[in-house]
């Protein structure tokens, strides 16, 4: 598996440790391309304040990078031709009650090596990331109606009314996995923009990605922040994040709790018990229930990707920059740290 995809800025837990599948038979050829289809149970965490963690991925997402393999095993990826071109489809997040659509572009050529005979790989990926507000919790990001087949080349479908280009033919580029649509490279967003933010995925890779906190934090938090720029190390009264399991996430054991509607975990921020706030402002979002703020737990992020031939899954920690929204930097946490496990089928061929 190539690690050419960040999806953007949650789902399958990866594997403790890197594993294999290996063929027995190294590359078919000396020049091949690999395209790399992301599949269910993509796992998305961003910012420091708990609040946007464990967010779905976009599925049927597709990327071709060409491989470079002299010694028929071990090949360099030649992502060169992916600068300046979109990154899957327009993502939609949604945490908190702020909706945003994000344009995630290759700023650069990917670069890096994969093993044909393990599937195992190692990727530098830099990308821009153009946020739009939306006030939309269902649909942040404007949709392909009506498509059948995503990625096949044919313009079935129709953009939703909120595109810029509405009512415009559209093929599907990929599905959210969080139920907010299928998203397509035809139908850009119209909102507000709020920022361009430079992302750095390095590496992306089937084995092992950590950040550690490094950086005093900007309340004066020494040595406990993630990211430059960084406010705070959690959002938690008192400071104190208890684990709860083996991962690196916890939760705020002095509070504060925060309200989550039962159908609809992502949608919609509740402040009262039962419906009010959730099922009666939107259809199947059921009830307002609470529970104690999510956080990052420790001074360390890790993240273990999965090798394989024919599938796998890449991952990556990072640092994402503020917006130029204030209200969404401190519902997310931003400058804050990101991490991404993104599991994907492979297929590749000579060329």
């Amino acid at each position: 598996m190539t690690p050419t995809v960040a999806v953007t800025l949650t789902g399958v837990t990866p594997t403790p440790t890197p594993t294999a599948t290996p063929t027995g038979g190294g590359c078919d050829a000396t020049a091949l391309t690999l395209t790399l289809t992301t599949v269910e149970g993509g796992d998305l965490d961003t910012g420091y304040s708990g609040i946007a963690f464990n967010q779905g991925s976009l599925i049927d997402t597709k990327i071709t990078v060409n491989l470079d393999c002299p010694d028929q095993n071990n090949c360099t990826i030649d992502g060169s031709a992916l600068k300046d071109t979109p990154l899957g489809s327009p993502l939609p997040l949604t945490a908190g009650g702020v909706s945003t659509c994000v344009i995630n572009t290759f700023r650069e050529g990917v670069t890096g090596t994969y093993n044909c005979t393990t599937g195992c790989s190692e990727s530098v990926v830099r990308i821009s990331s153009q946020v739009f507000q939306k006030s939309d919790p269902e649909k942040p990001c404007p949709v392909c109606v009506g498509d059948d087949v995503p990625n096949d080349g044919v313009k079935n479908g129709t953009c939703s009314e909120d595109s810029k280009t509405k009512g415009a033919p559209c093929d599907i580029n990929g599905i959210s996995e969080t139920g907010l649509g299928s998203t397509s490279n035809d139908c850009m967003p119209t909102g507000s923009d709020i920022g361009v933010l430079a992302i750095d995925l390095v590496p992306f890779t089937t084995g092992t990605a950590t950040l550690t906190t490094t950086l005093d934090c900007a309340d004066g938090t020494p040595g406990g922040c993630f990211c430059p720029d960084q406010i705070s190390q959690n959002q938690c009264r008192g400071g104190t994040c208890a684990a709860t399991g083996g991962s690196d996430e916890g939760e705020c054991e002095e509070g504060p709790p925060v309200g989550r509607c039962t159908g609809r975990e992502f949608f919609l921020k509740c402040t009262n018990t039962g419906t009010k706030d959730c099922g009666d402002l939107l259809p199947g979002a059921g009830t307002c229930e609470f529970s104690l703020q999510k956080c990052i737990a420790g001074n360390t992020i890790t993240r273990t990707g999965q090798c394989g031939v024919g599938s796998g899954v890449a991952v990556a920690t990072f640092c994402i920059p503020a917006t130029r929204t204030p209200a969404i930097n401190t519902v997310t946490g931003l400058p804050g740290p990101g991490a991404l496990s993104l599991p994907a089928t492979t297929v590749r061929r000579p060329r």
